[in-house]
């Protein structure tokens, strides 16, 4: 892209830009799909930027990473382009309410110290007279009559209690209490998936280069957090800048260590079996 296109698109979403990127290359969506190993759909989504369309926001920027890659773009940069087109997040209502306060006060103390700063004296004054009428009236009311006896208490029979019936030995004595429910069956197991399936989650900020299949062969620079997946038949070979910064799982089940914390690791995995 020619530098002038370059400054004009500083702002430009991150979908747009990199779908620009990608069409000023002559590169087409499934070229970039198979070499990435991202489902063409997710492509489109991701030009578009329709990022909820993605399977999980936690695979967004290690997506993204990887597109970069492919053409020949920074990481760094496109995810922080990604990361500015995020909404702004919303400012609590408690702060809100805090700034508003003040304003009212002012408000309050205007009201007390206008036209009506003497209702307050007014008032207690009101109220000392009506209390004092009052207790004059009560001095001059004659002394209570002393209250009738009250009867004599009228014996109560106590209450009969019926016998307790104990279930009968056909009652069903696993019955599920009222308000819950027995747990589902569990489903039957699925057929076998075809192909093998590789998940990593990076630890710490490494590089990557990985060959599927024997047929395609891409190298990566991703950051701490990044979770990025692929899908292939047979094999994967893998080139990693630090053994120890990534976490695996190969066809749903984790893996140990794929290599000393800071240094250099080959790694192939085929089928079940990973051999360092």
């Amino acid at each position: 892209m020619p530098e002038a296109d370059a400054e004009n698109s500083a702002e430009m979403p991150v979908g747009e830009y990199l779908r620009g990127v990608r069409e000023a290359k002559g590169l087409q969506l499934d070229d970039a799909a198979r070499v990435t190993k991202i489902g063409k759909s997710y492509l489109i989504a991701i030009e578009e930027g329709e990022f909820e369309k993605l399977p999980n926001a936690a695979y967004i920027k290690g997506f993204l990473r990887l597109y970069a890659g492919y053409l020949a773009l920074s990481g760094d940069d496109v995810v922080a382009r990604y990361e500015r087109g995020l909404p702004a997040a919303p400012r609590p209502q408690a702060e809100t309410a805090r700034q508003g306060a003040p304003g009212m006060e002012a408000v309050e103390r205007a009201k007390l110290g206008g036209r009506n700063r003497w209702l307050i004296p007014t008032l207690l004054l009101a109220l000392v007279i009506v209390a004092a009428f009052f207790l004059s009236e009560g001095e001059q009311k004659p002394p209570p009559q002393p209250a009738a006896p009250a009867p004599p208490p009228v014996p109560v029979q106590a209450p009969v209690t019926a016998p307790i019936q104990k279930p009968s030995s056909s009652a069903k004595s696993d019955a599920v209490a009222p308000g819950f429910t027995e747990p589902p069956t569990a489903a039957a197991p699925a057929g076998k998936q075809s192909g093998i399936v590789l998940r990593l989650r990076f630890t710490r900020d490494s590089w990557l280069s990985i060959t599927i299949d024997d047929s395609i062969s891409q190298r990566y620079d991703l950051k701490a957090g990044d979770i990025i997946e692929w899908k292939g038949q047979r094999l994967f070979v893998l080139e990693l800048g630090d053994g120890g910064a990534v976490e695996a799982e190969f066809n749903g089940k984790p893996l140990k260590s794929l290599g000393e914390p800071g240094k250099p690791a080959h790694v192939e995995l085929k089928g079940e079996q990973q051999k360092p």
